[in-house]
């Protein structure tokens, strides 16, 4: 066997799972289409490419993320990641799961199983299914299960590092398989993730072909001789709006602010990931000297505004947020972090929840911030905004960006 090439269609879970309208673990899934998938890998070489278009199935801010009309090429060659523009110009890139998608098709895991350099260990039964783990040079442990009666691969299961939800283990379940050129394939890929049992992508194979004809895959030279992108490098700018009130911005598009009270600092957001919302606790400490912050105001639970509620309760904060989404971050909070270990899981703390249902009243001598739970909006259910009324400032999270072209919620 030398190449695999897969074509279909599918559907993957937005932020794994943290992107759906409301943060009620019964919560209806969101969806980004998977248009035009086309995965290829070439066995001998080790290489894969991932081709689809992505269009979102939600309330979508840009044009193009409704239509669905870019198309994305990701590419692992060897050791070498690269993403291929609509223009076809490559750029590296920083290694991704590429390998793994890779190594868990059923052809290729068992194909990796039978390489001298991978350990094959601990054959048992479970139920009606037989059950190896596959340890290869590259990658992580897989657990492969066999169906007793076919012989055929059901299922493998795989633990990776995600930035907000930590130690989280994929099982790729394998069905409808068919017969291409004496090899079986299927014709159903459904990943599910121990985050609330979330599907976290399914695909619909509508054609398999094995040992067809495929592209050269094979990095270009300038691409292979550029330096592998190195982990950025956080600037957090404190940028005063008004009296004991800062805008923290930098190099990630993903602002916080700060909010000075008579004895202690407030935030507005830790977005992201943990290193940013360090880098922007580290700012707010700098810019007030000698007051503690205290408290972080989330306003909803979406990952890119809650990335770094971790970070936040390893560093004592407390998190002010809607009643309605303090289950999720209790179960954010408890994940195991053991692969990265992350700065909670080396220093444990409990998660100190302050609920808002409809309003909230945060107010000292020197401070006061009036926080709003957001109704009619079909992007986030249990969202808050925060107003200052000395100032008659307005402080919010996805209400509102210059660079977006659709508002679906407006007529609310």
């Amino acid at each position: 066997l030398r190449t695999l090439r897969l074509e279909g269609y599918g559907q993957e879970a937005v932020q794994n799972g943290g992107g759906n309208t409301s943060a009620s673990r019964e919560a209806p899934q969101r969806w980004t289409n998977a248009l035009n998938w086309e995965e290829t890998i070439d066995l001998t070489n080790q290489r894969i490419r991932i081709r689809q278009r992505a269009q979102a199935w939600l309330p979508a801010a840009t044009m193009s993320r409704v239509i669905g009309n870019i198309t994305t090429t990701a590419i692992l060659d060897g050791d070498v990641s690269y993403n291929v523009n609509q223009q076809g110009a490559p750029r590296r890139t920083a290694p991704r799961n590429l390998r793994t998608e890779m190594q868990t098709h059923p052809v290729a895991l068992v194909r990796l199983a039978l390489d001298p350099a991978t350990a094959v260990t601990n054959p048992r039964t479970e139920g009606k299914a037989q059950l190896v783990d596959i340890t290869p040079k590259q990658g992580p442990r897989y657990t492969l299960a066999i169906d007793a009666k076919s012989a055929l691969p059901l299922w493998v299961r795989w633990t990776e590092n995600e930035e907000t939800l930590r130690d989280l283990t994929h099982q790729k379940w394998f069905t409808g398989f068919e017969p291409i050129n004496g090899v079986m394939m299927p014709t159903g890929l459904k990943t599910v993730i121990d985050f609330r049992n979330v599907v976290q992508s399914q695909i619909y194979v509508t054609h398999n072909a094995v040992d067809a004809p495929i592209d050269d895959l094979s990095a270009p030279a300038a691409v292979k001789s550029a330096a592998a992108p190195a982990a950025p490098k956080y600037v957090v700018e404190a940028e005063p709006v008004t009296k004991g009130i800062w805008l923290l911005h930098g190099n990630t598009g993903h602002n916080s602010i700060l909010i000075e009270f008579a004895d202690h600092l407030t935030m507005f957001e830790v977005p992201l990931n943990e290193a940013w919302t360090k880098a922007l606790i580290d700012k707010a400490r700098a810019t007030v000297p000698g007051k503690p912050v205290t408290q972080a105001i989330v306003s909803h639970h979406h990952f890119d505004h809650s990335g770094g509620v971790r970070t936040a309760i390893a560093d004592g904060l407390s998190i002010v947020a809607h009643r309605g989404t303090e289950d999720l971050f209790q179960e954010v909070a408890a994940r195991k972090s053991t692969i990265e270990p992350d700065e909670l899981a080396r220093t444990p703390k409990p998660l100190k929840f302050i609920p808002v249902d409809d309003h909230l009243t945060l107010q000292d001598a020197t401070m006061q911030v009036e926080l709003y739970h957001i109704i009619g909006n079909e992007h986030m259910a249990e969202a808050l905004m925060a107003w200052v009324p000395r100032d008659r400032l307005l402080i919010e999270g996805d209400l509102f960006d210059h660079t977006w072209e659709n508002y679906p919620w407006t007529t609310n």
